[in-house]
Formats: C-alpha cells, sequence, structure tokens
C-alpha cells in the first residue's frame, strides 16, 4: 500500500499550492476589464447605478469596469446569461428587486437566483413614492385609501408593465388596507406616467428618481415614500410608516451578484471595495440627486436579504393571484 503515499503527497501539496495561490489571485484582481451586465436599456435608474458603481471601482483597480445593456424580459436575459458565464469575478450582474426576486416570485425562470448566483454586495436603496394625479380629491395616503374604497367607479392606477416593482408596491398597499384598484399595465414608464398626468388613470407607483422632475410642477401630487426616513429632495413627502403604514416594508434594492461559485477571495475583494465606493463624497452626491440611499454590508447579509425578499413577493403573488403576461 506504499502507492499510496504520493497519491497523499500531490493532495497535499494541491491544497498548500492552492492556498498558497488565493492570496495572489486577490492581489491581482482585476488584471483585465470586468463587465456589469444591466438588464434594461440606458438612462433608467438601473443603468444609473451601474455606471456610478462601475466608475468608482474602475478608478480603484485601475481597470476598465465595463457596463452592457442587455434589456429584455424584465431582466432576465441578463442574468440567464451571467448564470452561465465563468465564476471569475470578471462577469457580474446588477441585481434589482424587479429582474431578481419579483421575477422568480411571478414565474418559472431558467435560473434559480438563490442557487445559480453569488451575492457580493447590495449597493443602494431606490425608494418609491406613490403618486396621484393633480385633480385627484386626496391629499395624503389616508385620504386616498378612503377614497379607493369608496369611489365609484373603481380607482385605477398605472405601472410600466406586470411584475414591475412599481406593480408589486401597489398590490401589496391593496393587501394591506383591503381595497381594489384596478391596474392598468403599460408597456413602459413614459406611457404609465403620461396617463397619470393626463388623468387617464389616478395613481403610479414608482420610484422617487423617476418623478422629481415632476414632483413639484402641479401636475402630480405625491403622497409618500417608501424610505425609513424622508428625502431631503423630496422633504414635504412624508414616509409610509408616517402616513400610518408602518408595516408597508418595500425595499427596492441594487446589488452586484456574480455566477454560482465564485472563490471567496473574488467575493471578499469585491465586496470590500464597492463598500469603499459608498463612502465616497462624489459617489454619496450622486446617489443623493438620483433619490438613492447607500446600503452596503457582507455578501452573507446580502444573501439573507434576497431569501427573506423572495419569499415577500411569493406571498404577495399568491395573495394578489397574480399572473405573468
Amino acid at each position: 500500500m506504499k502507492f499510496l503515499q504520493p497519491l497523499k503527497w500531490l493532495q497535499a501539496a494541491a491544497i498548500v499550492a492552492a492556498a498558497a495561490a488565493a492570496p495572489a489571485w486577490a492581489q491581482d484582481y482585476p488584471n483585465r476589464p470586468v463587465k456589469i451586465i444591466v438588464g434594461f436599456a440606458p438612462g433608467g435608474a438601473n443603468d444609473i447605478i451601474a455606471r456610478l458603481i462601475a466608475k468608482e471601482l474602475g478608478t480603484m483597480w485601475g481597470q476598465p469596469v465595463v457596463v452592457e445593456n442587455k434589456p429584455g424580459a424584465n431582466g432576465a436575459i441578463a442574468f440567464q446569461g451571467v448564470a452561465k458565464a465563468p465564476a471569475d469575478g470578471y462577469t457580474l450582474v446588477l441585481g434589482t428587486a424587479g429582474p431578481t426576486t419579483m421575477n422568480q416570485a411571478l414565474q418559472k425562470l431558467p435560473f434559480d437566483v438563490l442557487k445559480d448566483f453569488t451575492p457580493i454586495v447590495n449597493l443602494v436603496d431606490a425608494p418609491h413614492v406613490l403618486a396621484v394625479n393633480a385633480k385627484l380629491p386626496v391629499n395624503n395616503l389616508q385620504e386616498f385609501v378612503k377614497l379607493a374604497k369608496t369611489a365609484d367607479p373603481k380607482l385605477s392606477y398605472s405601472s410600466p408593465g406586470i411584475g414591475n416593482s412599481g406593480h408589486f408596491a401597489m398590490e401589496m398597499l391593496k393587501q394591506q388596507t383591503g381595497t381594489d384598484i384596478t391596474h392598468i399595465a403599460y408597456k413602459g414608464a413614459a406611457p404609465a406616467l403620461n396617463d397619470l398626468i393626463a388623468g387617464h388613470v389616478q395613481a403610479y407607483f414608482t420610484s422617487a428618481a423617476a418623478l422629481l422632475p415632476h414632483a413639484n410642477t402641479g401636475t402630480i401630487k405625491v403622497l409618500a415614500i417608501t424610505s425609513k426616513d424622508r428625502l431631503s429632495l423630496l422633504p414635504t413627502v412624508p414616509t409610509m410608516a408616517q402616513s400610518g403604514f408602518s408595516n408597508f416594508e418595500f425595499p427596492v434594492y441594487a446589488g452586484l451578484l456574480g455566477p454560482a461559485g465564485m472563490t471567496p477571495e473574488a467575493v471578499q475583494k469585491i465586496n470590500a471595495d464597492a463598500n469603499k465606493a459608498l463612502k465616497s463624497p462624489a459617489f454619496l452626491e450622486s446617489l443623493k440627486q438620483n433619490a438613492m440611499i447607500p446600503v452596503g454590508g457582507t455578501p452573507q447579509q446580502f444573501a439573507q436579504f434576497l431569501a427573506l425578499d423572495l419569499e415577500r413577493w411569493t406571498k404577495v403573488v399568491k395573495a394578489g393571484n397574480i399572473r405573468p403576461e
């Protein structure tokens, strides 16, 4: 049985070599361009976040961090591509609520967000606001809920499509308040907002960033925001809790994920540098101007957050009997 000794020696040598290589890999990473895939077209909130973090990481690393837009299927096309990419830290995806946990809660996908990806870091929270047409006779969320219960015909609300974060936000509000508000799904945010302003629908739940240009024009009324605290850009808009809805938890995150199987060294390197970026004064000011809030934290915290968020939206989908298009 002496022939086993060389084998054991080779196994031990391999383990030692791997352990020695890990710190060297971490120090060397990245030595070529890194891609962040975004599942939506350029110009939207997801694209803005990706380009902000790409700029910061690129400066730190001395390597290009390139944002690639691969829109389609509410972000699923981008996720599917990254799930099949090498788990070497050079292909990442910007995971946001719609294409990540909400999409999986709504329908069967060719990947599993919790199994086929490596959570790296939760970057930001993008608070949403409930807005109504300027002529609707309500001035706060309590009045809106009261009107929704008595209106004849029923109130209606717009969204950029089934499974969108604004759609899920309003469905959660309906379930918590026992109201019945008709959902009108549009093919995009622009027509959904335009019909709110025109009065063809009465309400619209969307990101605060999307409504900032319209908040003080008199064309809409913003009733409440989902963040824990008021935003400096919308100082007169109360939070959901301040409006009497303390159980309305609606975190709309944006974080970095990679393919399953990434090494701990790669994950920790990206996580540590992303957390540094979140403390950059220039980065923080950019987030503020886009009505976003820095989050940060560990990969483990992001993984736990994703699991809880998926559970949250699975319950909402089942309770509302929501079906994909």
